[in-house]
């Protein structure tokens, strides 16, 4: 998998940017507010990577632009497409995304199966202590670029859930009635199956494989999901309590996963080096993970990351970075390993 060139129009803060990449690593300088982040988050939505620093898309759109793109020549298997994202702001309320392979229109589900990234950067240090949502949030993005199915089960599945929610709520106000609740809980079960399935997959692959980071620590990192499952019998079974919430109580959207090291969960008992190297060892972890499932590395990009990492899981990070093609970002170079500078093309932004 490779990155072969970038061009953003009206993407973020950046009005117009063009940039190719070295076939192995590029590094991108520039101070903070330069537009850096904003490049990788650019690649991460050609891989249907949604960044969790956003609250809507309208965000995406340089303020005071209707209109924005995102257009990338990559390569996979060594043949060559264009990728293309068109966002279009309707009424200054909400914005319109189109999704276009060498010019033809695709559904996202089969977009982002042309392209695979892994974007490690100083907010997903907060993964281990932050909410549940976030957790959940990282989870169904990185499986949604990986999986098409995935993607629409999962975007099925919040629908459903939202129609499920309005309709306990009218129940509640005794303007419908419980038998209402039979055919939508038919298809939430079928989407939450699925879901849970990929789900247990992923950690199963996570708990096998040999752990990345140096030191020895197969077996003392774990990482555990914690399943909210839901059958037709529980659902029956806790209609009346989710008609009393007016939401539905259970299933995949309550999921949560823990990191625990040697016995401690670490959200609780771990120190704030314990939870980079966690993260860390997730990140990683996911590349081997995409390589297994689409049979070539994915894109590694690290964003101003190594101002957060101790000596030596940089080391662990430096191992990594000659399997695939790598993108780094930095405030300044001196903070990016020397031996690393040597062989890359470096990219400076003001």
């Amino acid at each position: 998998m490779e990155i072969l060139s970038l061009a953003l129009l009206n993407f973020r803060n950046l009005a117009v940017k063009k940039m190719t990449f070295g076939e192995d690593l590029t590094v991108i300088v520039g101070p903070n507010g330069s537009g850096k982040s904003n490049i990788l988050e650019a690649c991460g939505l050609l891989a249907g990577l949604r960044a969790s620093r956003i609250e809507t898309d309208l965000d995406l759109v340089k303020f005071g632009k209707s209109e924005a793109k995102v257009e990338s020549k990559v390569k996979s298997q060594s043949e060559e497409k264009v990728l293309t994202i068109n966002f279009v702001v309707i009424d200054e309320l909400y914005v319109k995304k189109a999704y276009f392979v060498d010019g033809i229109k695709k559904r996202l589900s089969d977009f982002v199966a042309n392209f695979s990234i892994i974007i490690f950067s100083p907010p997903d240090l907060d993964l281990v202590s932050d909410s549940p949502q976030l957790r959940r949030h990282h989870l169904d993005s990185f499986l949604s670029s990986l999986d098409r199915n995935y993607h629409r089960s999962v975007s099925a599945y919040g629908k459903i859930v939202s129609r499920r929610n309005r309709i306990l709520q009218r129940i509640a106000e005794g303007s419908a009635k419980p038998m209402e609740l039979d055919f939508w809980d038919g298809r939430l079960l079928a989407h939450a199956k699925f879901i849970t399935q990929k789900r247990e997959e992923f950690f199963e692959f996570l708990n096998f494989i040999e752990s990345a980071l140096p030191g020895g620590q197969k077996g003392e990192l774990k990482w555990l999901l914690n399943q909210s499952q839901i059958t037709q019998e529980k659902l029956l079974k806790n209609r009346e309590r989710d008609i009393a919430a007016g939401m539905t109580l259970s299933g995949p959207q309550r999921d949560d996963f823990r990191f625990v090291y040697k016995g401690r969960d670490l959200a609780y008992f771990g120190s704030r080096g314990e939870q980079r190297m966690a993260t860390l060892a997730l990140k990683l972890a996911e590349l081997e993970y995409v390589q297994v499932k689409i049979g070539e590395r994915p894109i590694l990009a690290l964003d101003d990351i190594f101002s957060e990492l101790d000596w030596e899981h940089r080391e662990a990070v430096l191992s990594v970075v000659g399997k695939q093609q790598t993108i780094i970002t930095a405030a300044e170079g001196e903070s990016v390993p020397k031996q690393l500078l040597k062989g890359a093309q470096i990219v400076h932004l003001s």
